[in-house]
């Protein structure tokens, strides 16, 4: 059974695609089945993430090719790094389990200004003509004036830093709907949103992952190689979404050693994928235009604050099914 896509048609014409975590830690592991679907369909794609690790430490003590200095470096194995390091360890598992050498490029944990020269430059040196960020959950489709927009920062900043690109195709795709507890992600307000997208036809449609999947499989043993190195923390997004896809209902945890341990529920939804025109996102975010003259973190996230204190905000509706 193979991953039935529904971005084929955008896609038709783009052979060198960069698959990028777009919310940091563990999104660019979302990617993954699309990375296996889309490499089986004779496409040459990259992965990339928004990154949480210090790259001047990753410097230090792992051996990453530099492309742009504090900005952006690709993992090709964790090196001497005991801790977390999703990147590091994802490379590894591609060299130890596939014997395949697989940089993962990463983007330094910045704002928008000095992303966007990372993604310029490694766009440029990869000579990109499509870029898919990806996103587990839900909330790099929030617009900031909601009540509860979840973690969308660094999402945003991901959006605004491929804005200028000159790149012919843009994608977001969501994986993970219902998986933000911890967020606190309103779900009613994610559904409006994309209903607008719709009406914009900028909604490309969803599909299923299912455990009889390549691709699935694939992921998950990337996924659960990270996860169980020692010491490594795990991702509470792909924690629901694996069990989702083989089944799982309700209060159900994958891991009983995770510190996470919210009150979850596990549903067939967290197994689809969502598409969207990113350039459509990118235009209905009140967000971005907010970030896009920042350069770092806390710039970005005093300036969002200081908007939502001038937005009528939606306030938080409950789902009534």
């Amino acid at each position: 059974m193979k991953l039935n896509l529904p971005i084929l048609d955008q896609l038709a014409d783009s052979q060198n695609i960069l698959i990028a975590g777009a919310g940091g830690g563990f999104d660019v592991f979302i990617g993954l089945p699309l990375y296996f679907t889309l490499r089986a369909l004779g496409k040459t794609v990259h992965l990339a993430n928004y990154t949480f690790c210090d790259l001047s430490l990753v410097n230090r003590i792992s051996e990453p090719e530099v492309l742009l200095e504090h900005l952006v470096v690709g993992a090709r194995g964790a090196g001497r790094i005991p801790w977390y390091f999703p990147e590091g360890y994802l490379a590894q598992w591609f060299k130890e389990v596939r014997s395949e050498d697989v940089p993962v490029w990463m983007f330094a944990n910045m704002s928008v200004g000095p992303v966007a020269r990372a993604y310029r430059k490694l766009t440029e040196h990869l000579g990109i003509d499509a870029v898919i960020l990806v996103d587990g959950g839900v909330d790099s489709l929030m617009r900031g004036d909601e009540e509860r927009p979840g973690s969308l920062v660094e999402d945003t900043i991901s959006l605004a830093a491929i804005e200028p690109l000159d790149i012919p195709v843009k994608i977001l795709a969501c994986l993970g709907f219902g998986t933000e507890v911890e967020e606190r992600v309103g779900h009613h307000h994610a559904l409006e949103n994309i209903a607008a997208l719709a009406g914009e036809g900028a909604f490309w449609g969803s599909c299923a992952l299912t455990a009889q999947m390549e691709a699935f499989q694939l992921f998950e043993s990337a996924a659960r190689y990270v996860w169980e190195q020692p010491n490594h923390s795990k991702s509470h997004i792909s924690t629901r979404i694996i069990p989702a896809v083989r089944g799982e209902f309700g209060n159900y945890h994958m891991y009983t050693d995770n510190p996470m341990r919210e009150t979850v529920f596990i549903s067939p939804l967290m197994s689809l994928y969502w598409f969207f025109d990113a350039n459509a996102v990118i235009r209905r975010s009140l967000l971005v235009e907010v970030l896009r003259p920042t350069d770092t973190k806390r710039e970005a996230r005093q300036s969002f604050i200081a908007a939502r204190q001038e937005w009528r905000i939606r306030p938080h509706r409950n789902i009534p099914y």
